[in-house]
């Protein structure tokens, strides 16, 4: 049974540790201090590609514990977010305290170009060592893929979990899937990345499934849109479609009953939604402090509420309709089933000549 835990119960939650002026032991004799300069600076800017359906629950429990700090956040994409922070201060604008995006290869170009600051967060101790690869970037999520189906034109023995299988029928079954299959474009970063940690764990024979089942598919476009399309029809299925975007919009009365989906069996891709703080931060005690807290527990059961994947240990969600990571490695059958895609330097220097080969597999 899942441990409900709301919003506002966090908030509550956090209203009492924040009153209590009470820390976790691990956290060093000093941090009162920190608090205290965090609340001097007022405020904290965030540069990210989540929306606020995502970002609000997470602030709204922070500021719980923290009503002396306001945040604000401005969306846009997950590249712009790195490029506009450098142009700002090429030119000495006061730009972001934190930066959460989705990009890897970008994350990784802001590490080499030392664009974060290297804070070792107290928390560290209580997350796995895989979320916080670099000096200063860390992790606010860990969101699964999964496959999609249209029940009402997939046949219940069609709507498989094992990939494997998922790429012969395609290829065997034209009538149902030919020119109805959709996926992220590997071309691009987002997508790119996925194909890359999925090829790098499955080796050869994912490019077998790649090149015979490829041109079958019609890759682009984003999760709400394949989602869209598959309840429609005008896709029979679509593969490593972002979790949560499908469990939420599942939350819709109805929509159970055409739209199926599944967890890879023989391996479920993981995206490490990144975090950092940038070098420049104006505000950087509010920084540390909001870093501290969604790593921490009540902050990780926000980031649940924000329909995102908590990923620190012993976190349960309480939605049926939300897995944290704990669920997911339990109902894919253990951590070796989990493709983490992650910051593997070897995938950016590689990244063009993957991208061609993908694009050819897929025919396009």
């Amino acid at each position: 049974m899942k441990l409900i835990w709301t919003i506002g119960a966090a908030a509550l939650f956090a209203t009492s540790l924040a009153q209590a002026q009470t820390l976790p032991e691990n956290y060093p004799a000093d941090y009162p201090d920190l608090v205290t300069e965090a609340n001097a600076e007022g405020s904290l800017l965030i540069y990210t590609n989540l929306s606020g359906d995502n970002l609000n629950p997470i602030i709204e429990a922070f500021n719980a514990a923290y009503p002396d700090i306001a945040v604000e956040s401005i969306e846009m994409g997950p590249a712009e977010a790195f490029t506009r922070y450098q142009a700002e201060t090429g030119t000495g604008v006061a730009s972001a305290d934190l930066v959460i995006a989705n990009s890897i290869t970008d994350w990784i170009s802001a590490v080499n170009k030392g664009m974060l600051d290297a804070y070792v967060s107290p928390e560290t101790a209580n997350v796995p060592e895989w979320s916080y690869p670099e000096p200063g970037l860390y992790t606010i999520s860990t969101d699964p893929m999964v496959t999609i189906y249209n029940k009402i034109t997939v046949p219940e023995g069609l709507q498989l979990s094992s990939m494997e299988d998922y790429f012969a029928a395609i290829a065997e079954s034209r009538d149902v899937f030919e020119g109805k299959v959709g996926t992220y474009d590997g071309r691009y970063a987002f997508g790119g990345a996925i194909g890359y940690a999925f090829a790098r764990y499955h080796g050869d024979p994912a490019w077998d499934w790649f090149e015979n089942a490829g041109p079958l598919t019609r890759p682009g476009g984003g999760a709400g849109g394949m989602i869209e399309r598959t309840l429609s029809g005008e896709l029979s299925s679509s593969f490593v479609v972002s979790g949560p975007v499908v469990f939420n919009r599942l939350k819709q009365e109805g929509l159970g009953e055409v739209l199926g989906w599944t967890f890879p069996s023989d391996g479920t891709p993981v995206f490490l939604r990144g975090m950092g703080i940038t070098a420049g931060a104006p505000h950087p005690a509010a920084a540390k402090v909001f870093l501290d807290f969604v790593l921490s527990e009540d902050g990780q059961y926000a980031v649940a509420a924000g329909n995102l994947t908590p990923y620190r240990p012993g976190v349960i969600t309480s939605d049926e309709l939300s897995y944290s990571l704990d669920e997911v490695i339990e109902a894919i059958g253990g951590e070796d089933k989990m493709i983490l895609i992650d910051y593997d330097p070897e995938m950016v220097e590689t990244f063009d000549a993957f991208t061609a080969r993908w694009g050819e597999a897929f025919n396009m």
